[in-house]
């Protein structure tokens, strides 16, 4: 990549028109968002949802134009790193103290100030204990809920099932014909669509879960597969879970969970 061709926005915005490819043909075959797009040539990367989709847009990005991911990726890498470094230096000129003039006198601290600013300091620590006292009295005084829930149906015995030794006890029945439930060990940017009509775009960080219910059908965007865990009425779903890789158009159907169910009972 040659040294002199301008910025990094610019010069993917020229490998893309070199190659007569609109930037709504790279949004509708990769399902990023055309403002991104858009941002990504103006060099606004600010504008993504979290720095985490930079590389992987970019991924996508090169794949459909015709060009290396991972020489775009470390070509982006190369530029942002400088100017993440000129950044830190100005913070530290902005951060250096003042210089004092030897010809003015030295400022006093009253200790009437000092004074006030202790009494207030304790009577806030005094307020804070006082409610974590009462709260944890109610704590004590409220028992939870999980010991009261054994004793509000208790089930009989004939319904007890039997499960063989060394094999794991199939997974309670869904509340719908079709549940998937998403759990997030990193920030993620997740689109769903549900039957075709529902849809849902956001941000999901780390240690959230996300439960859906649909009767036919879930269509996932993921914009990190190694950040996201998938289940389908309760059974584990197999993707491509590279870093950094973007999940397009995920189908899950009545028949995906039809398949899990199989595989896992070994038929």
């Amino acid at each position: 990549m040659p040294a002199d061709s301008g910025s990094f926005g610019d010069w993917l915005r020229r490998q893309r028109e070199m190659r007569e490819i609109s930037l709504r043909d790279i949004a509708e075959r990769t399902k990023i968002s055309l403002r991104y797009l858009e941002a990504m040539e103006a060099d606004r990367f600010d504008l993504l949802p979290a720095p985490i989709f930079a590389k992987g847009f970019l991924r996508e990005y090169a794949r459909y134009v015709g060009l290396s991911p991972d020489e775009v990726v470390n070509h982006y890498l190369s530029v942002q790193q400088p100017q993440e470094g000129d950044d830190k230096e100005d913070t530290k000129v902005r951060s250096r103290p003042k210089p004092v003039d030897p010809g003015q006198p030295p400022v006093r601290k009253s200790w009437g100030s000092g004074l006030v600013l202790a009494i207030a300091g304790l009577i806030l620590l005094a307020l804070v204990a006082l409610a974590a006292w009462f709260a944890d009295n109610k704590r004590r005084d409220d028992p939870p809920a999980e010991r009261a829930a054994p004793a509000m149906a208790a089930p009989a015995p004939a319904a007890v099932m039997s499960v063989p030794a060394g094999q794991a006890p199939p997974p309670e029945e869904p509340r719908a014909p079709l549940e998937v439930s998403l759990d997030f060990t990193r920030d993620c940017w997740v689109e769903v669509v549900t039957d075709g009509k529902t849809r849902l775009s956001e941000l999901r960080v780390q240690g959230e879960s996300l439960q859906l219910e649909a009767e036919k059908s879930v269509l996932l965007t993921l914009g990190n597969a190694a950040a996201v865990e998938v289940q389908v009425n309760g059974y584990p779903l197999p993707m491509d879970r590279r870093e950094g890789a973007v999940v397009s158009n995920l189908l899950i159907d009545l028949e995906t969970a039809r398949t899990l169910k199989e595989k896992k009972e070994g038929r």
